[in-house]
């Protein structure tokens, strides 16, 4: 039973590291492609804007949400995580060496120092659709961090920013939905732990 398991958990891993491949080769495909008018599925990906939505943080912070809240225990949470990041790099920078020609090394070192922190990250995601007293105060951190990608605001405003972020938001609420008295909880520590990751957002991220 416990060699089927670690079968099952490596088949797994690697499954998600694949993943991650194709996802960082399809995200830097749309990078170098050309959109045309006349062919209706480049009209599709230009009205959906595809490239840019993968080229933003949402998207790749709501799927490590996915990976890490659906893996078996924390400790699976860190290495499924820690291995879509590594396949989506690889993938990624496999397509900006050899078919774009250029090598961008100050952002493939910013973003591998990124990736070195996703297990401790994933770690602590796995315990936000919890039953405990950390659950709550993560899965606002986590719902907070989407607020900033949804929408700009400011003392006297709140403005759209990326339909796809409002999206990732709602998806996220509902990866991390446990219970109404959960959900209520957690956004409203969102919704007052969310400035201050606005504030934090650029410190880390500013150079990328």
């Amino acid at each position: 039973m416990r060699v089927t398991n670690i079968k099952s958990n490596l088949m797994n891993t690697i499954l998600i590291i694949l993943v991650g491949v194709a996802l960082g080769i399809f995200s830097k495909l749309l990078d170098n492609m050309p959109l045309y008018d006349d062919a209706y599925w480049h009209r599709i990906l230009e009205i959906l804007d595809l490239g840019n939505v993968f080229s933003r943080l949402s998207i790749w912070v709501l799927l490590a949400v996915i990976i890490s809240v659906n893996s078996k225990g924390p400790l699976r949470a860190s290495v499924n995580v820690f291995g879509f990041f590594v396949g989506m790099l690889a993938g990624y920078y496999m397509i900006t060496i050899y078919v774009s020609g250029f090598f961008p090394k100050s952002y493939m070192i910013a973003w591998g120092i990124i990736t070195l922190f996703t297990p401790f990250l994933a770690y602590l995601i796995w315990y936000s659709k919890g039953s405990g007293l950390i659950a709550i105060p993560l899965s606002s951190i986590i719902i907070g961090f989407f607020i900033t990608q949804a929408f700009s605001f400011g003392m006297y405003y709140i403005d759209l920013s990326y339909y796809d972020g409002v999206i990732c938001l709602l998806l996220a609420i509902l990866v991390l939905y446990k219970d109404n008295k959960q959900l209520v909880l957690s956004i409203i520590g969102a919704i007052i732990v969310a400035p201050f990751i606005k504030v934090i957002i650029p410190y880390i991220f500013g150079g990328l």
